[in-house]
């Protein structure tokens, strides 16, 4: 009986170490799985942080890039306001349009960059003092930017209107001096009975006593409409009907640049032969009686 007993305090004993032996493999084995979890995790968590550091530098280069771009234009729109008079006008316009569009897209695509960074280090681990005063050190520059640039895009309205202006008043002098010009080449001319003239009120008599002896003479502020216009390089003659028996040329043109020729017709013309000296008067008016 005492053999047996000890043969059975013997089996529980192994069975006993049996089983304590399986406790710690099970518990060896859930903690070995929990360090894979953890260790999984932490490289999970790290590649993240990784990931996060490299978009965040990405994105901050960039708005650096964009910023710099910025300022390049920034510069050259100031100098152009400054010495906007010594430019050409319409491609330097479409310089500045240029460049305000390009500053509109860096300030846009800058602006979208950070918002959308700042999101993301919100919901980031990796979130720290420095990341977020550096984002908004950049939000706060491209602000200042953008007001900045709000300002030029006034001045250059500004120099717009102004080009507008001065563009308007050349184009009114350039009209002026047209019409000079076309003054200056314009010659005028009449051919009237003595009575016509009178009615018209382009020639007066003056002087003589009691009436005899009048001199004819053309009236101070007689209206031009009455009279033919030309051009004065190409009015080299001008005929007179051929009822005409009588013809005296009243303006006051020397007679040195002109004389009254009989054609074969019997037609009397007037024939210009210096029309530099003619011309000094503009005004010709021939007296034609039957």
């Amino acid at each position: 009986m005492a053999f047996k007993r000890l043969i059975f305090i013997l089996l529980s004993l192994i069975i006993l170490a049996g089983c304590t032996n399986q406790k710690k493999v099970n518990e060896l084995k859930e903690l070995t799985a929990q360090l894979e979890a953890e260790r999984t995790q932490l490289l999970q968590e790290a590649t993240e942080k990784s990931d996060f550091l490299e978009e965040y530098t990405q994105t901050i280069n960039e708005v650096y890039d964009n910023l710099e771009r910025i300022r390049k234009r920034e510069g050259f729109l100031v100098k152009v306001t400054r010495d906007v008079e010594e430019q050409d006008k319409a491609p330097l316009k479409d310089k500045m349009l240029a460049n305000i569009k390009s500053i509109d897209t860096y300030l846009k695509s800058s602006k979208n960059k950070l918002f959308a960074l700042k999101k993301k280090v919100k919901k980031s681990t990796t979130q720290t003092s420095a990341l977020n005063d550096m984002i908004e050190k950049l939000q706060q520059n491209l602000d200042e930017r953008e007001q900045h640039i709000g300002e030029l895009k006034n001045q250059i309205d500004e120099l717009n209107v102004k080009y507008s202006e001065v563009e308007f008043q050349m184009q009114e002098k350039d009209q002026i001096i047209a019409q000079q010009a076309n003054q200056l080449k314009t010659v005028y001319y009449i051919i009237g009975s003595e009575k016509e003239l009178k009615n018209k009120g382009i020639i007066v008599e003056k002087g003589g006593l009691l009436g005899l002896r009048k001199t004819k003479k053309l009236a101070a502020g007689f209206d031009d409409k009455e009279f033919l216009t030309a051009d004065i390089s190409e009015l080299n003659a001008v005929p007179i009907d051929q009822k005409i028996k009588k013809v005296k040329v009243i303006s006051p043109h020397n007679p040195n640049s002109y004389h009254l020729v009989k054609k074969d017709d019997k037609q009397t013309v007037l024939e210009i032969i210096d029309p530099q000296e003619f011309w000094k008067i503009k005004y010709l008016v021939i007296i034609a009686n039957s």
